[in-house]
């Protein structure tokens, strides 16, 4: 395993505290996050229809029995 000297962590340190910076404290920041987090749950919400007309559909040809 390769060691990391002090500027490559202190780099990465400064990256991320940037990132975060970005994300937290400015508009573009808040607005980019704010679309991300729109976008996962549209995605989310489209897995979940998804999911649900598959197992509509195997109820429906009863290749799966359900107990009741």
């Amino acid at each position: 395993m390769e060691k990391r000297t002090s500027a490559e962590v202190l780099l990465a340190a400064l990256l991320l505290g940037g990132a975060v910076y970005f994300l937290f404290y400015t508009e573009s920041g808040r607005q980019w996050m704010e679309r991300l987090k729109n976008t996962a749950t549209d995605q989310l919400d489209k897995w979940l229809e998804d999911l649900e007309a598959h197992l509509l559909k195997l109820e429906m040809s009863d290749e799966i029995k359900i107990p009741v």
